[in-house]
């Protein structure tokens, strides 16, 4: 590996580390960084499982992508398998996406001199503290990177709680390509799509269907609301929560109003039919979607958990606490009676992503961590 020359030129030479292409906000993330930055920097993405939807994007590039198709248990092996891949990539800085990568990142740095490594962590699995073994592991881990990021101020709290020190974490906040914002025409043909008229309401989430994002809560505020007005839930994405969530909604006689829609590659297109996007996770880094939808000039009602209240407010929309679908309905409810202030929040929302949240800002600033890494 000619770490040494690329190091000395700041021409860092990049392997992403990540769990796979399979569609996801860190998975979205991962892929644009690479399109943006692969003319600038050799860029290759090296997957623990395998390599996903995704990886046909980056490799009809040029990128190349690795699987090691991990099996179950630690698996100190695939830190060889790391370094390998580095070391066919001549690779100086490895870029790991979540804990699992972060720590076989770690083991191919020490046991088999592969590149720099640059950690961040993207979000939670739920919303409990930190465990013992993760905070004694990481009290040696947190020697390794060269830098280590987490998507949001709350983020960055929980690992330090896991015993990484407050001066190394820092901050880079998620960003999305913006787009255009909808207009009539696009909402007319979206709401065509889903057979919809303009006197239903139609709530919109776009979602992994995991536990964490409890989203039998937004069937359960989608039933009582039904009671109250007409009322369509438009769910996008795929995941094991799918078989009880339809069980849920056939349970609670809202069976035709909730459309589960499964994985789209236009979810973002589909935005535009909504009145108002919806998230009730239990737990949240800076989600992609909510940005997505403020960027599609939506309100948003979403749970005050994670990185959530650092990208929305009451000047854009509205939080509610976990785990409470009444809380839910009556902010959708609110929202549904005041087609102005849904405009008022809508504009609000696209021009704070605008300011504060571009995909070219988070790009940016790794750049900017690849650099500094090999400098």
């Amino acid at each position: 590996m000619r770490e040494g020359a690329n190091a000395r030129a700041g021409h860092p030479r990049v392997l992403q580390v990540v769990l796979s292409l399979t569609p996801g906000g860190t998975e979205r993330l991962v892929v644009e960084t690479v399109k943006r930055l692969r003319s600038e920097f050799p860029m290759a993405v090296c997957c623990l499982d395998d390599e996903g939807a995704w990886a046909r994007e980056l490799t009809s590039c040029g990128v190349p992508v690795t699987a090691l198709r991990r099996k179950s248990g630690f698996r100190p092996s695939l830190g060889r398998a790391i370094a390998r891949a580095a070391k066919q990539h001549e690779a100086t800085v490895l870029h790991c996406h979540h804990y699992s990568p972060f720590v076989y990142g770690c083991l191919a740095r020490v046991a088999y001199g592969a590149g720099h490594v640059i950690f961040t962590e993207h979000g939670r699995l739920d919303d409990e503290p930190p465990s013992w073994k993760r905070r004694v592991a990481n009290r040696v881990l947190r020697r390794l990177p060269e830098a280590v990021f987490a998507v949001s101020d709350d983020l960055r709290r929980h690992m330090i709680a896991a015993g990484f020190s407050p001066a190394v974490v820092k901050v880079i906040y998620n960003g999305i390509d913006i787009g255009p914002l909808p207009d009539r025409t696009a909402r007319a043909r979206v709401r065509g799509i889903l057979g919809v008229g303009e006197e239903v309401l139609v709530v919109g989430t776009v979602a992994r269907l995991d536990v964490v994002k409890d989203l039998g809560a937004l069937v359960r505020a989608t039933a009582a609301l039904s009671r109250e007005m007409p009322v369509a839930l438009v769910v996008v994405g795929e995941g094991a929560e799918r078989p009880l969530l339809e069980n849920l909604a056939a349970e609670l006689s809202v069976a035709s109003q909730v459309r589960f829609l499964g994985h789209r590659d236009d979810a973002r297109d589909l935005l535009a039919g909504c009145d108002v996007y919806a998230n009730t996770s239990v737990s949240e880094g800076i989600s992609l979607t909510i940005l997505e939808a403020m960027a599609a000039g939506l309100p948003v009602v979403a749970t005050a958990v994670g990185g959530t209240p650092e990208i929305l407010d009451a000047t854009c929309g509205r939080l509610v606490p976990a785990r409470d679908p009444n809380s839910v309905v009556a902010a959708v409810r609110a929202l549904a009676l005041a087609p102005a202030v849904r405009q008022s929040l809508g504009l609000a929302a696209r021009q704070r992503v605008e300011t504060r949240f571009t995909l070219d800002r988070m790009v940016g600033e790794y750049r900017d961590a690849y650099c500094k890494a090999v400098a």
